[in-house]
């Protein structure tokens, strides 16, 4: 599907597959999707939940609308996995149904039309009698913010058993009411669920949302209209309507819900302010009274009481919607005002931590390596990832603890070392260099105001571990929970792992050891297999890839140097076998919506090296 859809309708396309409860419950399931252009951006996500998961699943479209199957990109209809149906032939699928979703009219235009509504009510008819026929596992009913009419305040925001005016003449509202009440009545002995979707954005998904000719002004830079509303709408990214669908399947909701994005519920007038902030001169845009804007305010305290939140906000939907009107290379594309603007001061930073760090390895003859997404950055980009904004660099035990041990006598003025085993106040089980006169903290980070938190390069250890699989295992399983008892006791969290019985093991633990304890626990386990001389294998026990345990210590043999910024910078002679073991494919770039800046930094001053030029040595100090 990467190759089949462009990069905007790919990003949202492949949005539950990345999302971190995968959709497991759709493997080698049948499902029927009806409606418009919604049920065909719907249907595009399981054909790449197929090819990224191995789901296995297949995918009926249905619709009523004429010609509607040459909307398809022709290459999704020969996988296989999709197969297309007029509503009036729905009886004709033979092959077993588990799922039903009915997108109806959510994200389409609705005309005053009897027309349209005869035909709404005869697709919708048709769907609830297939799902009557068959053992179907769940059904879905897909509405919008419309039916709830108009409330009687513009401060009024509807939560699900709640309606607001429908006046006789409020073809749209009338309609929309018309199919829930059906859907309700019809499927109260099937396991259904309703999900009422905000004003949906999709960059590239051509669904209706009374913005389109606005986003594409705005992309060329031209006048354009926007009726302004004394009401807040609730708008939603088509990523967050999808998650929520497969969370319903997963969790086997039941119930009417709402979703909208995060913070995503303004005015219009708000919402041409935003893409002003966003886009500059280019956001021409004219407020028109005396006009109309459909959709409402939603209050969304139902579903996210069950578990589920959603991801994206309404900046970040804006900006996709309208750079896909561009025809720009979006292969770098960032969002534009990452960490306010100062992502380029802070990659030149990182970029003299490396430049210190390689002076310093080179003068005591130890070897290091870029690592994690920095690696990634030199093998893709031949330099930073664009949106990141951290730098991971990685040892093996040896040279790490030699660094550790040289550096603090080797760093520049106004840079220190924090290193779990002398500083009782950080916890991390990495080093960590600072840079003392800033200010860099995340949210929880902040909370330790006796930990210096300045702004902060990572560096990590890849240790020996056991030759067997098994040995693996346990060593990981053990990494695993002393960092889960020195997280979550430094943070006053609870542990849990989603079991019960292991998770209530891991808080009593936790509440009896002291922090240091566990701290020095966490430090030996690390260091298990650290004389084990036949050793094989290496973990990543300090990295987000612990779990998958073991990877062959050869990888980080040898040692050659990369372009990186325009500097040579050491890199594992193997690193594209490296890579591809933490990554897979390794040269994929992530969807856009992802994009976003690694850390959620809520304090942050970067002193003196807001305008940071390595080239500038007044800003650099001695020796930075």
């Amino acid at each position: 599907m990467k190759e089949i859809l462009n990069v905007f309708q790919f990003d949202w396309a492949m949005s539950p597959a990345m999302a971190e409860n995968k959709p497991e419950k759709l493997k080698n399931k049948s499902i029927l999707i009806s409606g418009h252009e919604t049920a065909l951006a719907l249907a595009y996500t399981i054909q790449c939940l197929n090819d990224k998961l191995n789901l296995g699943a297949k995918v009926f479209l249905c619709s009523s609308e004429e010609n509607f199957q040459q909307k398809i990109i022709p290459n999704a209809l020969e996988r296989g996995d999709l197969i297309y149906n007029t509503t009036d032939h729905i009886d004709e699928i033979k092959q077993k149904i588990d799922i039903v979703i009915h997108t109806g009219l959510c994200g389409v235009k609705i005309e005053t039309d009897f027309e349209q509504y005869k035909s709404e009510t005869k697709t919708l008819r048709a769907v609830i009698n297939l799902a009557k026929k068959r053992q179907i596992e769940k059904i879905i009913l897909l509405s919008d913010s419309r039916v709830y009419g108009k409330g009687e305040n513009k401060h009024r925001a509807f939560a699900e058993m709640e309606m607001g005016n429908a006046n006789s003449d409020n073809f749209s509202v009338q309609l929309l009411r018309s199919i829930e009440s059906t859907f309700s009545y019809e499927t109260q002995k099937l396991n259904s669920a309703t999900l009422r979707t905000g004003v949906i954005l999709g960059a590239g998904s051509k669904i209706y949302n009374g913005l389109e000719s606005v986003f594409e002004a705005v992309s060329k830079g031209e006048k354009t209209d926007l009726y302004s509303t004394e009401n807040k709408i609730s708008f939603v990214y088509m990523t967050d309507v999808f998650n929520a669908i497969y969370y319903l399947i997963d969790k086997n909701i039941n119930g009417v819900y709402n979703i909208s994005g995060i913070d995503s519920t303004v005015s219009t007038g708000t919402l041409a302010a935003m893409l002003h902030d966003i886009f500059g001169s280019n956001a021409k845009i004219k407020m028109l009274d005396n006009g109309d804007f459909e959709g409402n305010e939603l209050n969304c305290g139902k579903i996210a009481f069950s578990g589920y939140a959603p991801t994206i906000n309404l900046k970040t939907a804006l900006e996709l919607s309208v750079m896909s009107y561009t025809k720009e290379n979006v292969s770098d594309f960032r969002f534009a005002d990452e960490h306010y603007g100062r992502l380029n001061a802070i990659q030149e930073i990182l970029m003299a931590y490396l430049l210190e760090v390689d002076k310093i390895c080179k003068k005591h003859n130890i070897k290091w390596y870029l690592g994690g997404g920095t690696l990634l950055g030199a093998a893709r980009h031949k330099g930073f990832i664009p949106w990141d904004d951290d730098v991971d660099i990685m040892m093996l035990r040896d040279d790490y603890d030699k660094f550790l041990e040289v550096a603090p006598d080797e760093l520049p003025d106004g840079m220190i070392l924090q290193d779990p085993k002398k500083d009782k106040t950080y916890n991390y089980c990495y080093a960590k260099l600072r840079l003392t006169d800033t200010i860099f903290a995340t949210d929880f980070s902040k909370n330790h105001k006796g930990m210096n938190n300045g702004f902060a390069f990572d560096i990590f250890c890849h240790d020996k571990t056991a030759n067997s699989k098994l040995g693996q295992k346990i060593h990981s399983q053990l990494t695993l929970f002393w960092l889960a008892m020195v997280f979550n006791k430094w943070n006053h969290r609870r542990v849990y792992n989603g079991k019960k019985v292991q998770s209530a093991i891991s808080n009593f633990c936790k509440n009896i050891f002291p922090l240091r304890f566990s701290m020095r626990m966490l430090l030996f386990t690390l260091e298990m297999f650290k004389h084990k001389k036949n050793a094989k294998y290496l973990y990543d026990g300090m990295g987000k890839s612990v779990h998958k345990g073991g990877f062959d210590r050869t990888f980080l043999d040898d040692e050659i140097r990369l372009d990186f910024n325009g500097y040579k910078m050491p890199v594992p002679a193997k690193y594209k076998e490296y890579l591809t073991n933490h990554y897979g494919d390794y040269m994929e770039l992530a969807p856009l919506s992802t994009r976003l800046m690694g850390h959620e930094i809520t304090l942050s001053d970067l002193n003196k090296y807001a305008q940071f030029q390595i080239s500038n040595k007044e800003i650099r100090g001695k020796g930075f």
